[in-house]
């Protein structure tokens, strides 16, 4: 049986030194930013294009991933007799997954999964690929295994404001006026392999978080308390620690925390929070 090595797009927003101690091996997606094309987490982070925004009005573009970029990734791996399950960014946002299967159509024992998701929703299916693989499971197993766990994925984001998402047009310019006229904080999740605005909180920034944190916790009853992914662009440390707490206190044997990357950031802006987990 082949060595299966577990890849991923790099809209999972996995921590380098997570995908380092599971050795996940990541597909960097692109940006065009300030006139040229750069790779997410590579040569260009969030807090860069956060300053750009600010500075210019103007949101970055991103670029998917080519055929002939992933038949390189996957070939490198192939060529050394792995066999890869890669897990793609949702393919409702962008054609990175019907590329990636254009790439696999070429070579041997490559299965790319559209995981419907993002950032934890990638991550945690990840996690669980590696047990997988751990277990001496191969890789048409581990595909058939993440693929039934895609509905399980609970993934969600409070914005401080939904600026980005508007520019980005995943929202309306209507939407976005009222919420920012109002103060409302929306909670933005993932649903049927989309976002969707669920939920508006209002009052103060850090009792909001607080709330969302509580309400994630008590809205799903069959949580998998494995691991918890803690997603944010610019939430204070302090903050961070406390929600993080919740979350070990809630259960939840690990809680990676970790700045949003590129793809993500550009729809959330800065002060985004996000927790995301698996349902059993």
């Amino acid at each position: 049986m082949k060595k299966v090595v577990i890849t991923a797009d790099s809209a999972a927003d996995i921590p380098k030194e997570t995908a380092e101690k599971y050795d996940i091996k990541i597909m960097p997606m692109h940006v065009i930013f300030d006139g040229r094309e750069r790779n997410d987490g590579v040569d260009i982070t969030a807090p860069e294009i956060f300053d750009f925004v600010e500075k210019t009005g103007e949101i970055p573009k991103t670029s998917a991933v080519s055929p002939g970029e992933y038949l390189d990734f996957f070939s490198a791996l192939t060529g050394r007799g792995m066999a890869v399950v890669h897990l793609s960014f949702c393919s409702e946002l962008s054609s990175t997954f019907r590329n990636a299967r254009i790439a696999s159509a070429r070579l041997p024992e490559v299965y790319p999964l559209d995981t419907r998701s993002l950032a934890g929703g990638i991550s945690l299916l990840a996690l669980k690929g590696c047990e997988m693989r751990d277990k001496n499971m191969d890789a048409g197993e581990i595909y058939s295994y993440l693929s039934s766990l895609i509905p399980k994925t609970r993934v969600s984001y409070l914005l401080d404001s939904i600026d980005f998402l508007r520019r980005s047009g995943r929202c309306s310019a209507a939407a976005a006026f009222g919420a920012n006229l109002l103060s409302i904080k929306p909670c933005a999740a993932m649903v049927d392999g989309k976002i969707d605005v669920i939920k508006k909180y209002r009052g103060k920034a850090q009792a909001v978080r607080l709330q969302y944190a509580d309400e994630q916790l008590k809205s799903h009853k069959n949580i998998d308390f494995s691991t918890a992914f803690l997603y944010h662009s610019g939430v204070d440390s302090a903050e961070l620690a406390v929600i993080g707490e919740i979350l070990e206190k809630a259960g939840f044997e690990q809680v990676i925390t970790a700045f949003t990357g590129c793809m993500i950031s550009l729809h959330s802006g800065r002060k985004a929070l996000g927790i995301h987990f698996l349902e059993n």
